[in-house]
């Protein structure tokens, strides 16, 4: 049927909405930790009987010493001001529990929300299989391997290999934040129906004044038999308050009346098979999402047969992002984004953040009149996105293609790591509609590896979701066209005129000489700041956001900026004081609300089409200048070599 199905370990890939209907045994808590310095070197290699023996051979080794340790987890295993601080490299997990009896008969699903960076698990001495990647989940089918009732051991090898010892890895420089590692999100077993859903995706497109919703259902059976299943959904109102925003369980959210669709349907799932259900319903009155009215929806699927009952629910919002004719659209209208970036990092938690820590944010920010955050330059914890969603922020979500040179991109054009990343963070948060913009690298250099890798991915992207615009953020160079000639929909720069290059003042020229280059694409300012520390003060940083800040409003063909950043993080370079809050989260600098302040503002009030004009006649006039100039100066330089050779 055409449908293209994300598989994972031999499973379906699922969405990870919390499905508090469904049986969660939760594998959080004390683990045991031995860290195996100076053994990253086996991380790389291809996962060959031989090779997962020798990796067997050392943990049997291990298992002997007396170097283990306790720890928690969820958790960075090397925060600053801890005992491993900074340590990279591997990190031997245990954990010994019990499953309960009653989940017997189950389909068991094993799920590591985020382990940085590789991972390689073992269950009651069986080799499961790895994954590589710090910032997206990943699953095991687990059933033929539990003792129900009985004893279970878990172990986890994790290594966040030293950044700046291979090309091969995403990324590998050292960046401009900290490489925590360890298993620093959820890990927990699901107890399913043998017959399940396995994905709800849910795509909205407007149909004049109504709304259209394609629902595509990936059903599994794990039974030997084929099975006849009845389906049903439907769709509600969600109710949002100041009580329900942090709420886990999305079904909590559903309200009673009015029902806004339903359907049933009865389907044949054979034996061991995946089976994709296509639903599209026609001319919905649906109330719109906008950062301003954040309204969502709760889908509702059962899937009832003779070995039981599965349930899904699933939260999501009627919302259309385009590009036309230089604008960005939000549901067909001109959306100016005023942006906060914001990375994943706590002091003494690094990125193992609670919700209430994610929540506490994201307030922070809302407070900040911002209506879009930058989520850094990798995916963050699930549910920041769900809180997003309820709170009204757009987002621009990016995997941590970070810095890359052209030996990088010809690494991944082979092994590929960097396109599994981007289809697991599309799957993941397939259904939020907070996130509009998906971006694939930062700062990168190269130009025709680069320029292959973003054609590569956007084809990826835009096969499994066309519904999201895609770019790149660029370090400041006019010339630099990457993003045009890979098809990208947007231009997006880092500028840091004043801080790194030029004066502040040159920010405005800079952009309109970048405008008449481009005058028919969406431009975006993906990063502009300036820190407080390192003699700089609070009063300078806000200086400087003032003085960017009265050029960008002045310049309506902007789609947008964003400060970096939120708030002040750790870095494996140096410690970051860019934030407008600092890192505790207990002190709002001057620059905090000069942003609260100046993102008060509707939209930049300059007229982009008159400007054009104007800046068009200017610089054809200082084209002349120029032109003139160099032709006086080749005369005057060709008389003086005349006269030097008489």
């Amino acid at each position: 049927d055409g449908v293209l199905i994300p598989l994972q370990n031999g499973l379906p890939y699922p969405s990870f909405e919390p499905q508090c209907c469904r049986a969660i045994y939760s594998l959080n808590g004390e683990w045991s930790i031995y860290y195996d310095k100076n053994s990253s070197f086996n991380s790389l290699s291809q996962r060959t009987v031989e090779n997962i023996g020798k990796l067997e051979q050392q943990l049997k080794r291990l298992l002997h010493l007396s170097g283990w340790e306790k720890i928690r987890v969820p958790s960075s295993n090397n925060v600053r001001g801890s005992k491993h601080e900074a340590y990279q490299g591997v990190a031997w997990y245990r954990k010994v529990f019990i499953v309960p009896e009653t989940f017997r008969g189950k389909f068991m699903r094993l799920v590591f929300q985020g382990v940085n960076y590789f991972a390689d698990v073992w269950l009651n001495g069986h080799y499961l299989g790895y994954h590589e990647g710090g910032f997206t989940p990943f699953i095991f089918n687990v059933t033929g391997f539990l003792n129900f009732g009985g004893n279970n051991t878990l172990i986890v090898r994790v290594d966040n290999t030293p950044w700046n010892t291979t090309k091969a890895t995403v990324p590998y420089r050292i960046c401009d934040w900290w490489n925590y590692g360890g298993i620093y999100r959820d890990v927990y077993l699901e107890a399913l129906s043998p017959i399940y859903i396995a994905r709800a995706d849910v795509v909205t497109y407007k149909a004049g004044k109504l709304w259209n919703v394609n629902l595509t259902l990936v059903l599994h059976n794990t039974l030997l038999k084929p099975i006849v299943a009845n389906i049903s959904v439907e769709i509600r109102p969600a109710l949002l308050s100041n009580f329900t925003t942090a709420e886990q369980c999305v079904e909590k959210l559903m309200l009673k009346e009015p029902e806004l669709a339903s359907f049933n349907l009865a389907v044949l799932i054979n034996t061991q098979a995946i089976r994709v259900v296509k639903i599209l319903f026609r001319n919905l009155e649906a109330s719109v999402w906008t950062p301003e009215k954040p309204q969502l929806y709760v889908l509702h699927v059962k899937l009832a047969s003779p070995v039981g009952l599965d349930e899904s629910y699933v939260q999501f919002g009627f919302r259309e992002v385009k590009v036309k004719e230089g604008k960005l659209l939000l549901n067909g209208k001109p959306v100016f984004l005023k942006g906060l970036a914001r990375h994943e990092d706590y002091p003494g938690k690094g990125r193992a953040l609670e919700l209430r820590d994610i929540l506490r944010d994201l307030i922070i920010i809302k407070q900040m009149n911002a209506n879009w955050v930058r989520t850094a330059h990798y995916p963050n914890h699930p549910f920041t996105y769900v809180l997003m969603d309820r709170l009204g922020l757009l987002v621009w979500e990016e995997i941590p293609v970070y810095w890359f040179d052209c030996e990088a991109f010809k690494v991944q054009a082979i092994r590929g790591i960097a396109d599994q990343m981007l289809l697991e963070m599309i799957f993941r948060d397939y259904n939020r509609p907070s996130i509009i913009i998906w971006g694939l690298a930062n700062e990168c250099g190269c130009y025709k590896e680069r320029i292959e890798y973003l054609e590569r991915q956007a084809k990826q992207a835009r096969i499994v979701d066309s519904g999201r615009l895609l770019a790149e953020a660029i370090a400041w160079d006019p010339g630099d066209d990457t993003w045009l000639r890979a098809g990208l929909d947007l231009l997006a720069v880092n500028a840091y005129f004043g801080v790194f290059y030029g004066k502040v003042e040159d920010l405005g020229p800079q952009l309109d000489a970048l405008y008449l280059r481009y005058p028919s694409t969406p431009i975006l300012i993906t990063e502009f700041g300036l820190w407080s520390g390192g003699g700089v003060g609070e009063q300078r940083q806000a200086e400087y956001f003032t003085k960017a800040w009265d050029q960008i409003k002045q310049r309506d063909y902007l789609s947008g900026a964003c400060w970096w950043t939120a708030f002040d993080y750790d870095s494996m370079i140096v410690f970051d004081t860019f934030g407008a809050v600092s890192w505790d989260r207990n002190h709002m600098k001057i620059v905090y609300y000069k942003i609260r302040e100046a993102y008060s503002e509707a939209l930049p009030t300059s007229k982009s089409e008159e400007n054009l004009l104007i800046y068009t006649i200017v610089l054809a006039l200082l084209l002349t200048i120029i032109a003139v100039a160099w032709k006086v100066r080749n005369s005057l330089a060709s008389r003086l070599g005349d006269k030097n050779t008489t």
